[in-house]
């Protein structure tokens, strides 16, 4: 048999490879998309619900006030994210350096809703073999948190700066924010993770 012939099967058994790693790509992909899907809906679901409590519990405060139509209409933040884009600021002198969060609220739609309230933010770190330590608290009462409203390069955010006391063998900065419902009294709290600068 030629050197062509003796590699025909095995071109086959190649190609064969090929197809089914293609239609389980293919399918994968697929998948992903389904769960993506799934996960917006949920959230929006859970965006929605949430919104509809606060509006409830603004009819409780206040009821009769507004028309009916006005109250169901009127949006309230639903959730608040951490963005991506959080960093830590170094001090150019070596002194204390600053955690700074992007932070966005949404309405039960998605739609980016201002704060009207009392924000806190609390960093911690874990360093290897220690427990965890609260490196860094703030608290941004409601004029303090109108002043951190953004609008610019980095999208529609609110700033929070957090002064950061000595991080010394911790890789990133565990962030927990909070923050209350001025007019409302609900809660709402995001969570994430700051790598630290080395």
């Amino acid at each position: 048999m030629s050197a062509v012939g003796r590699g025909l099967p095995l071109l086959l058994a190649a190609l064969l490879v090929g197809c089914g790693a293609s239609r389980v790509g293919r399918e994968n992909d697929r998948l992903r998309r389904q769960v993506h899907e799934r996960e917006q809906e949920m959230a929006a679901l859970e965006g929605r619900n949430r919104e509809l409590s606060s509006e409830l519990a603004a009819a409780s405060a206040a009821p009769g006030s507004l028309p009916e139509e006005i109250r169901a209409n009127t949006p309230h933040v639903a959730r608040i994210t951490i963005g991506g884009l959080g960093h830590v600021r170094e001090s150019a002198e070596g002194g204390t350096h600053t955690l700074v969060l992007y932070i966005t609220p949404e309405d039960g739609l998605g739609r980016f809703v201002q704060l009207v309230g009392r924000l806190s933010v609390n960093a911690a770190v874990l360093p290897a073999g220690e427990p965890a330590r609260t490196v860094g608290e703030i608290t941004l009462e409601p004029a303090e948190l109108r002043a951190a409203y953004r609008s610019g390069f980095f999208g529609t955010h609110y700033t929070a700066e957090v002064p950061l006391a000595d991080t010394a063998g911790a890789l990133a900065c565990d962030v927990r924010v909070f923050y209350t419902d001025g007019r409302t009294g609900e809660s709402l709290e995001a969570s994430g993770s700051v790598p630290l600068n080395r």
